[in-house]
């Protein structure tokens, strides 16, 4: 058993721990980005093997996990039932172009509340 896009929305509160998104938030995020994701899988130069996470909300979602957690390529690959190349392949392809899709506001100024939200954070 491994973990899916599909077995998640099911559950809307764990989708929202698991993910950081609600699924409606997850949902307008994969119709934002999902033309211009066709347009990069349609301009590939070669085909090869097809990835093992077929849809773009697994893809999506294996992302976040990772931005949420920081969890190894290794766990996350036995989350998603991959072998971790294949994890590090797909951040590598989709960090930049997530990146150009989204703006991430990177704020690494830490403040003595920040700390603190952070500990709290950590410790559910």
């Amino acid at each position: 058993m491994h973990l899916t896009y599909e077995k998640l929305i099911k559950r809307s509160l764990s989708f929202k721990r698991i993910s950081g998104l609600r699924i409606e938030e997850f949902n307008r995020l994969v119709t934002r980005i999902e033309p211009s994701f066709q347009q990069l899988e349609a301009n590939k130069l070669r085909q090869g093997r097809t990835c093992h996470l077929p849809t773009l909300e697994d893809k999506l979602l294996c992302v976040l996990i990772y931005y949420c957690s920081y969890i190894t390529h290794v766990f996350l690959g036995y989350l998603f039932n991959l072998h971790n190349s294949n994890i590090c392949r797909l951040l590598r392809k989709m960090e930049p172009f997530l990146a150009k899709k989204i703006s991430i506001k990177k704020d690494r100024s830490l403040t003595a509340d920040k700390v603190l939200k952070m500990l709290v954070d950590v410790s559910e």
